[in-house]
């Protein structure tokens, strides 16, 4: 059955325009899983379900999932995520602070500011410590969407040191002694002569380093020009933090948490199956 005729018969006091507000605000998951589009059909016996409405920080960006000890937003691209030597106001944190004044937030993690996605921030000291050492351990599971330019049909991994040099440029080198281990697995989940989708899981996690690791390959993400792309047809580096799943550092509770991949990414390359 078509997903749109699915959600009208369960929902038979909502009008049309409401149903398919639901669908753009990722509030509806068939089988556990976000869909944005209404062009899927539901098989009997898989489960439909309506999520609350969004909660926003400033008009701005969503909270995918928050409670007293930890926060999961979505962060835009083009937003910081914590403030810099340019920028000491406008980003995820200081947005974060505001909201939840007098209450203090932990920055866990970094995402680049091009890079959009999902992101986590502590909002109890005691959730700080245990995450950062979940992230120390790397005892977290982070995938990334990136849409790469060139056909690439390949699954593996790769690996090399990374060091940043005085101009914030980082580059791989084979010298242990002197760069920082990183560790990227891939897949590739379609493509077409002129770009490539990849899913990526970080093993490490180090400064810009899918976007390095994507460059050495000859694949790089599209619109990324510091790391060697020539096109940027969506005005946007294509690299989204789709996927973050770990225990809740207090409760012990298994999290999976999913930042939907910007639909924009569909116009450039059709993955073999359809990807929220």
């Amino acid at each position: 059955m078509p997903l749109l005729e699915a959600l009208f018969s369960l929902f038979p006091n909502s009008s049309k325009n409401n149903v398919r507000s639901w669908l753009k605000e990722g509030r509806i998951s068939v089988a556990g899983i976000v869909v944005k589009k209404n062009n899927i059909f539901v098989q009997e016996g898989e489960t439909i379900t309506l999520g609350s409405k969004p909660t926003f920080v400033e008009s701005l960006f969503p909270i995918l999932y928050s409670d007293n000890d930890l926060v999961f937003i979505n962060k835009p691209t083009g937003l910081l995520s914590v403030s810099t030597a340019f920028e000491t106001k406008e980003t995820a944190f200081s947005y974060l602070k505001r909201k939840y004044h007098p209450k203090q937030v932990y920055v866990v993690h970094r995402l680049d500011q091009d890079t959009s996605g999902v992101m986590l921030f502590a909002l109890s000291e005691k959730a700080f410590v245990k995450l950062k050492k979940k992230f120390a351990d790397h005892d977290i599971t982070r995938k990334y969407t990136a849409i790469v330019e060139g056909k690439f049909d390949k699954k593996g991994s790769w690996q090399s040191y990374l060091k940043e040099d005085s101009n914030y440029f980082v580059r791989s080198t084979k010298d242990a002694s002197n760069g920082e281990l990183a560790i990227t697995h891939f897949e590739s989940k379609g493509s077409n002569k002129t770009y490539s989708w990849l899913e990526l899981t970080l093993e490490t996690g180090k400064k810009n380093q899918i976007r390095v690791h994507c460059q050495d390959a000859g694949f790089p993400v599209v619109g990324d020009k510091k790391y060697g792309a020539t096109t940027n047809p969506l005005k946007r580096l294509c690299l989204h933090a789709h996927h973050l799943e770990l225990e809740h550092p207090i409760t012990g509770k298994p999290l999976r948490i999913r930042a939907p991949i910007p639909s924009e990414f569909h116009r450039l390359v059709k993955p073999r199956e359809y990807i929220p």
